[in-house]
């Protein structure tokens, strides 16, 4: 805001000076040196990254999994309201859309997972333990317009689904803002933050402000959630 309210006081200047109708060589040297200052702040806003674009990249179980009769899903069962669209993480970054008006982006593997809780919990368990990058089917073009990435997903066996980091590994994240959130449940964020965060280039900046929500509470959320990101906005500068 004081760069935008910096370049109308320039410009405002040299609107001025022209205005006056006195063409002597002391006046068209301060107009060239108040235009170049103008170009020269629009250079400076550029390099730091203002006018970049945001992208909100979420792993919900609802994009990555099959449900043969949805119609017979429990919706307030904990884990079957998972398995329907958008899903937990996907509700969650659709009010981080409304507010921000960033692109959203569903990370969803080649491979689906099952529909069943303990079937789906045993593979995300067996790839943990494997350190696994389960092949993606959906990706991002563009990646380098983005200069902020929210990041969402579940917590799966304490940690994040592998999905995740294979999405990390897919991109030069380098020098990117980075905003996890995350839906949970009894374990909180556990150790998602620092898989992330290791897997992360080491020149990202990674908000310490990450959103976790507990799964139950998540239909119910939205005031919170959205208090959340104007915090984040804040942070970032938007």
């Amino acid at each position: 805001m004081k760069r935008r309210l910096f370049l109308m006081a320039l410009l405002m200047m040299a609107l001025m000076f022209v205005g006056c109708g006195n063409q002597d060589s002391e006046q068209v040297t301060e107009l060239e040196t108040a235009s170049e200052m103008v170009e020269d702040s629009a250079e400076s806003s550029l390099a730091e990254g203002d006018g970049g674009k945001t992208l909100i990249a979420y792993f919900t179980w609802a994009d990555n999994t099959y449900v043969e009769n949805p119609e017979e899903i429990d919706v307030d069962a904990t884990s079957s309201a998972s398995l329907l669209n958008p899903g937990n993480v996907g509700l969650i970054a659709s009010w981080i859309q409304e507010e921000t008006g960033a692109d959203l982006f569903s990370i969803q593997v080649e491979e689906l997972y099952s529909s069943d809780y303990d079937e789906c919990l045993d593979r995300a368990s067996e790839e943990n333990a494997q350190d696994a990058r389960p092949a993606l089917a959906t990706h991002v073009e563009n990646m380098e317009q983005y200069d902020t990435i929210y990041l969402g997903y579940p917590n799966w066996w304490y940690s994040t689904p592998m999905a995740i980091l294979s999405f990390i590994d897919e991109y030069n994240l380098e020098g990117k803002q980075i905003v996890l959130f995350c839906s949970h449940g009894t374990g909180g964020l556990a150790g998602s933050v620092e898989a992330i965060t290791d897997e992360l280039p080491e020149n990202c900046s990674i908000s310490e402000n990450v959103l976790g929500v507990y799964r139950p509470e998540v239909a119910s959320s939205k005031d919170r959630v959205l208090a959340w990101v104007q915090e984040i906005e804040q942070e970032l500068g938007n």
